[in-house]
């Protein structure tokens, strides 16, 4: 059952991508189809489920095994993958509040009230919060350089396509305006530069950035107003509710008519901004696309999410939050490095 899946899987993702766009889990099949270290493991995999998450089943389940798809209403996902997924023997469940598994795949914690025999992997950082005084062992993914690629390049290519979807294509020399520069916010300004914007990031006085951004310290209130008031565009990408409170910029904004777009799930502004003054209601960008991250972005993410799997089944972990090892992330990263798809990408923009 598990080779008729791969190869119906394998059918549906070749109409779309060439296989240079996943070098990391190319070589992770290669692998474990020979190897099969998963050998009857149940696994429950609550990656947000998009065309492109398919490509990250094609390794558990040559590996041998026995994989059930999660979705979440916490969590966006492509319904019209699910019935496809039952066709193909690929079993789902949604809003699992039980099930027996030996490994959890989650992401942003939402299925943290689970107990999985063996731990859990958790994608994002947001995640981890629910997971910091875990009994069981935990894969923080989001802490690794791995990571950076999505979260970076892909998160900001993904804000910059939907933006373009929703007809904003022209940014030569418009200011922009980016609340947050940790990684998220790094790949919006990165991708806004290249468009021709002259970018502008808001956060604390110490961080360093790029030499084409001006960094105003996120307690400058009369700086961020001023800031705000001559931008075209102003993007949140803190990743933390209401963490624009009281900074002054909703005052601004109220009242103006700058292009206010959101580039991650939490809610920024808390009610000091109407939903009204916000793109797209203040749902994410690059949730409108069929695809938010492209999977040569993202590739090499959700390898190093399945390879956490045989961490927790080989390393006898502790209860707690952990790193995956160091040697497993450069495995991975070497095999997008050597793909060459986004080889300049990495280096244009510092990583």
């Amino acid at each position: 059952m598990k080779t008729e899946a791969i190869q119906l899987i394998t059918n549906h993702i070749s109409q779309r991508y060439d296989v240079a766009e996943y070098p990391a889990l190319r070589r992770q099949i290669h692998d474990w189809q020979e190897q099969k270290p998963l050998q009857g493991m149940k696994l429950l995999d609550g990656t947000p489920l998009f065309t492109n998450t398919l490509v990250k089943f094609l390794p558990l389940l040559a590996g041998g095994a026995e994989l059930t798809v999660a979705v979440s209403d916490a969590i966006p996902y492509d319904a019209a993958l699910l019935p496809l997924l039952e066709e193909w023997g690929v079993p789902v469940v949604k809003n699992a509040t039980a099930g027996d598994y030996d490994c959890i795949l989650d992401c942003g914690g939402a299925h943290a009230r689970l107990t999985p025999r063996l731990g859990v992997v958790e994608l994002t950082r947001s995640g981890y919060y629910h997971y910091e005084t875990s009994k069981l062992p935990v894969i923080l993914v989001d802490d690794s350089r791995v990571k950076t690629i999505e979260t970076c390049l892909g998160t900001g290519d993904g804000f910059m396509r939907g933006m373009e979807k929703l007809g904003y294509r022209d940014w030569k020399g418009k200011n922009v305006v980016i609340f947050g520069y940790g990684k998220v916010g790094r790949g919006v300004a990165y991708y806004c530069h290249e468009k021709g914007a002259v970018v502008t990031a808001v956060d604390r006085a110490e961080v360093p950035v790029a030499e084409y951004v001006t960094l105003i310290d996120k307690n400058d209130r009369k700086a961020i107003q001023a800031a705000v008031r001559e931008a075209w565009c102003v993007v949140t990408a803190t990743g933390v509710r209401h963490a624009l409170h009281g900074n002054g910029a909703a005052e601004i904004l109220r009242d103006g008519d700058q292009l206010v777009a959101a580039i991650g799930i939490e809610d920024e502004w808390g009610d000091e901004l109407p939903m009204e003054r916000r793109l797209c209601g203040g749902t994410a960008v690059n949730f409108l696309l069929d695809e938010p991250t492209q999977l040569r972005y993202i590739d090499a993410t959700m390898a190093l999410s399945n390879a956490a799997v045989l961490e927790l089944k080989n390393g006898n972990m502790a209860a707690g939050v952990h790193r995956i090892p160091p040697s497993v992330e450069a495995y991975y990263w070497q095999a997008v490095e050597d793909g060459g798809l986004i080889s300049n990408e990495l280096k244009g923009a510092g990583l």
